[in-house]
């Protein structure tokens, strides 16, 4: 038997090239996501959160409660944006007839009267008139106004009946009493009274008594002392008087205290200078 010879084709043109391709790229496997049966599961949705977790839905018993607080530290009506009136306006803005707010709000009013008291028996007036406005301002009809009015009322007749008083006393210790006319020449001590109104005033013929008793003392060559309540008093008081003369100054020391006057020290026989005439 003759054996035959059977040939193989060569690979074709068309298939070279994917041969090449596959020797070069290995094969890529991918795995496909394995899917599981839903036996039973439910889809778990997040919870809804509404507003803040540390916020009371309820408004009115947070701007009740803040209003609390506020009353506690004495933030009654300020600063602004938080005080106690502050949160029970905006209480009363949506529930007009709240009876905790309204009263809240006699509670403001009645430590205003405490606050009131406090400052009159410190004598600090115009702060006692600052509580009665604040009062006025959280309840304009409240009855109590009246009374913290008429409190501030009788303390200003008070003080303006004891400072007359006081006034009068020291008046009558520092006025001179005239010396008796010497043989020689004696140590003199003249305590002329300024008129605190015209003082006030400024008044123009006070200022030319003042420029008087300038011009004299120079010429006795007196000291003086020029005594006022006030700073600004004081201080007008000795420029009136050192201009009596621009090319003096006149030997004088100022202070402060009542009543108001010019004391004048200088050697003479008899008193030279004279008072203020009304």
């Amino acid at each position: 038997m003759i054996a035959q010879v059977v040939e193989v084709p060569s690979a074709t043109a068309i298939e070279k090239p994917l041969e090449a391709n596959l020797a070069k790229a290995p094969m890529e496997t991918k795995v496909l996501p394995t899917v599981l049966p839903k036996v039973g599961l439910q889809e778990v949705k997040p919870p809804l959160v509404v507003g803040s977790p540390n916020q009371p839905t309820d408004a009115i018993a947070f701007w009740l409660g803040e209003a609390g607080w506020a009353f506690e530290q004495d933030k009654l009506t300020t600063p602004k944006s938080d005080n106690s009136y502050y949160y029970l306006r905006k209480v009363l803005a949506k529930e007009p007839d709240n009876t905790k707010a309204v009263a809240a709000l006699e509670k403001i009013v009645e430590r205003y009267y405490e606050l009131l008291r406090s400052s009159l028996r410190q004598n600090k007036v115009q702060q006692a008139r600052v509580f009665l406005s604040r009062a006025s301002l959280v309840m304009p009809k409240h009855g109590q106004l009246a009374t913290m009015r008429q409190l501030i009322n009788d303390h200003d007749v008070n003080q303006s009946a004891e400072v007359s008083a006081e006034v009068s006393a020291e008046v009558s210790a520092e006025v001179s009493v005239p010396a008796p006319v010497t043989a020689v020449a004696a140590m003199r001590n003249q305590k002329l009274l300024v008129p605190t109104q015209l003082l006030d005033q400024q008044d123009p013929l006070l200022v030319q008594w003042l420029i008087g008793v300038a011009k004299k003392a120079h010429a006795l060559k007196a000291t003086m002392l020029i005594v006022a309540p006030k700073d600004d008093q004081v201080r007008w008081l000795y420029q009136t008087m050192n201009s009596a003369d621009p090319e003096q100054r006149i030997r004088a020391n100022i202070k402060h205290s009542r009543p108001a006057r010019v004391e004048v020290n200088y050697l003479a026989r008899k008193d030279e200078l004279e008072v203020y005439a009304n």
